[in-house]
């Protein structure tokens, strides 16, 4: 039991305290992490003895011996200050319970991530005075000073520092140190150090252990805050989960019981923390919490880290089937020890040589070597078989209708003559695509998705669908207004939408819904198109704009077909331009819209407002650049000359008398409070190649052989959008409900940079 708690026995009011010795440091700016006491440094220290590890054997000649001190400035914190002696045993001190220790020239170490303590060195000098010895303050408790150890000297002690131990040891609060008989009885335990290590094949239900393994899959932390381990030593445990190789992707949910692994019952977690580890019973599922889980998450341990793992406890889980670890804080010790240590086997400490590696870690490599080699050889073994089994399959291929021989199934096995026949067909259909590829002259700098489909022209993705029915037993075809479909094409840019590239970010007011994972458009937005518009050209000039807002990629591009032999890339005569202005088939163009994420992708830039980051600008119009090459630069020349045509002509200005120049015109709405700069013209592209884009193609043929860029790879999907009668800005439909309208936008296409 612990001492009752003790009156402090001050010296006479008449008598002053003494100073803190100058040269000595305080426990507790070792123990903070701000200040001149930081591990390295060298400090003299007095404490109270509080707890004492004996002395133990270690590899080497010397022994090892742990106390806990504290002083007045920790006195009522529980733990104190841990001193770490390596020395001979015969030069150990000799302290017992309440003893005043005196350190001179130890070391201060933060030994793993446990909080800092000190560590003898060569020229450290431990002074014991006897508890029961040391007199009352003013008097000198140098008669309570024990003779000195070999090799040690106790010349630096001086008069002030014998009446500060006397002072210290009446007045410090003692009622953590224990008394004679406990202390006896902690010493006594800590002599029963076992060694508590063990490889996970031999571990058992009820027991502790020390575990060394690697990591197989990235930690997962719950909401409260406990982080799971999945460790392998790669020997294996038929109490352990069986993880196959089969479905293990999605970690086998079908086959585990529900509660098994609860953490492992969410697919999205699962996807952001893939298993890396070994199949077979050789992984155990670890509970951390506390100072250790704390630990883990700031440390950012990952799938592939070695760790090191003390007093792990092991047992059944809740299933009962399986069996689990938990570690978590111990008793008597310092709530912010962690028994979590990352091993670096790639680049260790260099003072450790290969010699003075744990054995116990080279020999866990050892076995993840070996289980690496074997599961290289299985997987080449089944993919061998796989391909072996196609073969069969393939020379079956004759007796069903998997394979086709001129659009007919064949009635009996495939010869050698008719395999040769079909091989040679591929591999002819793969060089003309190569030839295709290389006289459209593609962009290499851009990427997109691999999909099954065959590339389509623009002009089968823009002819109508038709869905056939029966109707008074009549067959009827009727045109559907859209379809859901997804494309491979080969195009080229001839316009973009909005004219200006600071305009491709758009702002919107942020809500309590953007938290939601499904809250990706929100249709019930009090601004319209036109005010997110008008937000993103007024934001230059009004910072408290910005405030509460969110911002998000919103722009169209103008595609034309560029598989088509008479496209701009391959036409240079005024024939050849004729000819491709008056076949509609060459000449086949959409509006591709290009979503928040996808931009994202395209660009590889989040969406920020243009007009406050001049880098982000400048960094999308060097990308985009790539993408239509000198496109932006003559759209740019033919505003400047539109504008000043019309200054000349004296037309262009608004309502308010005041002309831009820039495509624009400031409007002043009836309340007369605010300007807001509208963007009258085309306020929206057109969704599809429509009436409307037609009447602009004689203006954009004017230009067109001017444009400079490389056709592109890109994927494309169609979908329909739902149009109400009041939108202003798309064509009205038929019905109180309004109709669909068809519209394509652009995915999985990457400018690589």
């Amino acid at each position: 039991m612990m001492r009752p708690l003790r009156d402090r026995k001050p010296a006479p009011k008449a008598t002053k305290p003494p100073p803190f010795p100058q040269t000595f440091t305080p426990l507790r700016a070792i123990l903070d992490d701000d200040g001149d006491a930081q591990p390295g440094s060298m400090v003299n220290v007095i404490g109270v003895l509080k707890d004492c590890r004996a002395p133990v054997a270690t590899h080497g000649s010397d022994w090892k011996c742990t106390l806990t001190i504290s002083d007045l400035s920790i006195e009522d914190e529980p733990a104190g200050v841990e001193l770490v002696i390596f020395r001979p045993e015969a030069r150990m001190p000799e302290v017992g319970a309440g003893d005043v220790i005196v350190v001179l020239s130890a070391k201060i170490q933060r030994f793993k991530s446990n909080p800092k303590s000190l560590i003898t060195s060569k020229t450290t000098t431990i002074c014991v005075y006897k508890a029961r010895k040391i007199p009352v303050y003013p008097a000198s408790a140098q008669v309570a000073l024990l003779p000195p150890k070999p090799g040690e000297s106790h010349k630096l002690l001086k008069e002030e520092h014998h009446q500060y131990v006397s002072y210290c040891y009446h007045v410090i609060d003692k009622y953590d140190v224990p008394d004679e008989a406990e202390y006896q009885q902690r010493v006594t335990v800590s002599l029963n150090v076992k060694d508590k290590f063990s490889l996970l094949k031999d571990v058992t239900d009820g027991k502790f252990y020390d575990l060394i393994g690697q990591v197989a899959k990235d930690p997962y932390t719950d909401e409260m805050g406990r982080v799971t381990l999945y460790l392998s030593d790669y020997t294996e445990n038929d109490l352990f989960f069986h993880y196959t190789w089969e479905g293990v992707r999605d970690l086998a949910y079908a086959a585990r019981p529900a509660d098994a692994y609860p953490e492992d019952n969410n697919p999205e977690a699962a996807q952001q923390h893939p298993w890396v580890g070994p199949y077979g019973k050789r992984t155990i599922q670890i509970s951390c919490y506390d100072a250790h889980a704390d630990f883990i998450r700031e440390a950012g341990v990952s799938a592939g880290t070695w760790l090191s793992l003390r007093n792990v406890q092991v047992k059944f889980g809740r299933n009962g089937a399986h069996l689990e670890g938990f570690l978590r804080e111990e008793r008597n010790a310092s709530a912010r020890k962690v028994n979590v240590e990352i091993l670096d086997i790639v680049a260790p400490h260099p003072s450790v040589t290969k010699e003075e590696v744990d054995p116990r870690l080279k020999e866990a490599v050892r076995r993840w070597r070996d289980y690496s080699q074997e599961k290289k050889t299985q997987i080449k073994a089944v993919k061998a078989a796989q391909e072996a089994g196609a073969k069969r399959k393939f020379a079956r291929a004759g007796s069903n209708d998997e394979v086709l021989l001129d659009g007919q199934p064949p009635s009996k096995k495939l010869t050698a003559k008719e395999r040769r026949k079909l091989r040679r067909a591929e591999l002819e259909k793969k060089a003309a695509e190569e030839q295709e590829k290389a006289a459209l002259g593609l962009n290499e700098l851009v990427t997109c998705e691999a999909h099954p489909k065959a590339v389509s022209t623009l002009a089968s993705i823009l002819g109508p669908v038709m869905y056939e029915t029966m109707v008074d037993n009549q067959p009827v075809r009727i045109p559907l207004p859209f379809t859901n479909a997804k494309y491979n094409a080969r195009v080229r840019i001839v316009d973009f939408f909005p004219r200006n590239l600071e305009d491709f970010a758009c702002g919107r007011k942020r809500t309590e819904f953007d938290i939601l994972s499904d809250n990706d458009d929100n249709d019930d937005d009090d601004e319209s198109d036109e005010d997110n518009l008008n937000s993103t050209m007024d934001a230059s000039d009004d910072e408290d704009h910005d405030k509460g807002r969110t911002w998000e990629w919103r722009f169209a591009l103008l595609l034309e077909d560029a598989s088509a032999p008479s496209s701009p890339a391959t036409s240079t005569t005024a024939a050849d331009k004729k000819r491709k202005r008056d076949d509609p088939k060459a000449r086949a163009r959409l509006w591709a819209t290009v979503d928040n994420t996808e931009a994202q992708c395209l660009t590889g830039l989040d969406a920020v407002n243009l007009r406050r980051d001049p880098h982000t600008l400048a960094t999308l119009r060097e990308r985009m650049f790539t993408l239509w090459g000198n496109l932006e630069e003559l759209k740019a020349a033919k505003a400047r000359a539109a504008a000043k045509e019309r200054e000349e002509r004296g037309e262009g200005e608004g309502e308010d008398g005041n002309g831009n120049g820039n495509g624009r015109i400031t409007k002043r709405h009836k309340g007369g409070k605010a300007t807001t700069v509208v963007q009258l013209e085309n306020l929206k592209p057109p969704l599809e190649d429509s009436d409307g884009e037609q009447q602009q193609q004689q203006q954009q043929d004017q230009g067109e052989e001017e444009i400079s860029n490389k056709p592109f790879s890109c994927c494309l999907k169609q979908y329909g959008v739902r149009v109400s009668e009041d939108d202003d800005g798309l064509p009205k439909t038929d019905g109180p409900a309004g109709g669909w309208v068809r519209v394509f936008g652009m995915f999985g296409t990457k400018i690589c940079v």
